[in-house]
């Protein structure tokens, strides 16, 4: 079953420029992928990545596609099967937007962050914000690792290491649409803040932290 996505870049107040993913795939499984492509295929270069994507729509991405008899065209090497359409126009769209029920996901590239943005289609036929992934990941202050035991995943603070230890808040924005937030480190106090037209701001703490100098200024008594 197909799950019709949208890939592209993020513009401003809201707008964006994208291309279809007829089978695309959930966060889970293609932000990994773009990261592979964005440092195999191109060399960790996010404008050429992008503007390689926006050049056609896709069938799906891939980082080693391989020829298939049944296509009408040719496997792109290091990114995916492109498709035919007949209205092969870049859509422009609004994250306010209503939408018809007929795309699940959309990914925006933010090229200066090198940072993509998920959101999710919702019951209520509008974009919801998902989640968000630095390209590359060493830049990610929250990641999320599986527990030793089987157990559920847990979220790791790459700052201090501390493990579900997190408070985080969300409110509507006062840009008009989408949502602020808030998620910071209980223990070390790192933080992401983002909003939907500025995108993240990361705070890192020092850790250990400092301790002040002491000392005796006059001498010991004796």
């Amino acid at each position: 079953m197909s799950t019709p996505t949208l890939i592209g870049l993020a513009a401003f107040r809201g707008r964006y420029t994208a291309r279809l993913i007829q089978f695309g795939e959930d966060p889970e499984v293609l932000a990994p992928l773009l990261r592979r492509i964005w440092t195999d295929t191109f060399g960790r270069d996010t404008d050429a990545m992008a503007a390689a994507l926006l050049a056609r729509n896709w069938w799906s991405l891939a980082i080693n596609p391989k020829p298939r008899r049944w296509d009408r065209q040719p496997p792109v090497p290091g990114l995916g099967y492109p498709i035919v359409t007949e209205d092969d126009t870049i859509r422009q769209g609004s994250l306010r937007e209503h939408l018809d029920g007929f795309v699940e996901w959309l990914y925006l590239l933010h090229l200066d962050q090198r940072r993509l943005v998920v959101y999710e289609a919702t019951v209520h036929a509008r974009w919801l914000r998902h989640s968000a992934h630095h390209l590359d990941p060493v830049e990610d202050l929250f990641v999320t690792e599986p527990a030793d035991d089987d157990g559920p995943e847990m979220t790791v603070c790459t700052v201090c290491g501390a493990v579900d230890e997190i408070d985080h808040v969300e409110v509507p924005s006062m840009a008009g649409y989408g949502y602020d937030t808030a998620t910071s480190c209980t223990r070390c106090g790192s933080s992401v803040a983002t909003d939907p037209m500025f995108g993240d701001h990361v705070t890192r703490k020092l850790w250990p932290p400092q301790q002040p100098a002491t000392g005796d200024a006059t001498g010991s008594a004796k």
